[in-house]
């Protein structure tokens, strides 16, 4: 009887070792990015899991070509994100510098953050855009905002 057992354990860990092992879990984010105003340059994101160094030094980055626009919407995805609360800054970087660039003191780029908190003269706080990553796959819409001309 005991052998029958022990056989039993080591063929399902062989066929399914995750049964025995603590793994962590994964998702894929889908972001929906709207309210783009032409087709030029790249998105860039700053993804952070924490408030320390919100938004200015994320603790993850991304970007992309914006390529297939319809509307003023792009949509990317992001694989293999640990489950978690996260908080995404968004630069729709139209000279590839990767830098939001200004006039003045206003941005002549678009910019948004998750959850799409309402407008301020600062940058809004973690808790106003973070938002939970709990199952495999989410999917969140961001909008972005620009200032002064086409827009």
């Amino acid at each position: 009887m005991n052998k029958l057992f022990i056989i039993t354990i080591l063929l399902c860990w062989v066929t399914n070792p995750s049964l025995l092992s603590q793994s962590i879990s994964t998702a894929t984010l889908e972001i929906k990015f709207t309210g783009i105003r032409n087709s030029n340059g790249q998105i860039t994101i700053g993804i952070n899991n924490a408030p320390e160094g919100w938004p200015r030094e994320p603790q993850m980055n991304d970007l992309w070509k914006k390529e297939n626009i319809e509307a003023g919407v792009f949509t990317a995805k992001i694989e293999d994100l640990n489950y978690g609360t996260y908080a995404i800054s968004v630069l729709d970087d139209e000279n590839c510098n990767l830098e939001i660039d200004m006039f003045m003191g206003i941005p002549k780029e678009g910019w948004g953050f998750s959850m799409n908190p309402p407008f301020k003269l600062s940058a809004p706080k973690f808790n106003e855009c973070s938002f939970l990553l709990d199952k495999p796959y989410k999917q969140i819409t961001i909008d972005l905002r620009y200032v002064g001309k086409g827009r």
